[in-house]
């Protein structure tokens, strides 16, 4: 079973998805849309604490937190663990994570995995970048939200 919530940041809405596993969606979204955290069990609530501070510019360790990755094919999860263990704050292309995955050349498949990220910030597809700049930045609504990201995490914990 999948529970959602929406919370307001610092850098704009986030909508929340959860299982008893751990968190399996994490996207910034537009509008009001909110749903009440009060069902939410006490490692969400703190999970969305931490993610509230850090957005707002007072580093955390988001590492600890659960996530539920069991709908992410074998290459996407090797992307997200790729990303995941990319130290905060730097950077990688798309090329070298293809590489690091074993299918060097596969950038663009790295891209659609990238792309298809289902859990934004907690695996962290704002650290990958094009071979000629930044890029990528669909998902975040803005390349400036995608910076944002990466000099909150260079601020360190």
């Amino acid at each position: 079973m999948v529970s959602t919530l929406s919370f307001a940041t610092a850098l704009g809405r986030i909508h929340l998805a959860w299982t008893a596993a751990g968190i399996c969606g994490l996207r910034f979204m537009e509008g009001t849309l909110e749903h009440e955290a009060r069902d939410a069990p006490a490692w969400v609530l703190e999970a969305i604490r931490g993610l509230m501070a850090h957005l707002a510019g007072q580093p955390q360790d988001l590492s600890r937190i659960p996530l539920d990755l069991s709908d992410l094919t074998p290459f996407q999860l090797k992307v997200a663990e790729i990303l995941r263990s990319t130290k905060a704050g730097q950077t990688i292309s798309y090329g070298e994570v293809a590489l690091l995955a074993g299918r060097p050349g596969a950038a663009r498949a790295v891209g659609q995995a990238v792309k298809a990220n289902p859990i934004l910030i907690l695996v962290p597809c704002h650290r990958v970048v094009a071979a000629h700049g930044p890029g990528g930045w669909s998902a975040f609504g803005s390349l400036a939200r995608k910076q944002r990201l990466l000099e909150l995490e260079r601020s360190g914990p």
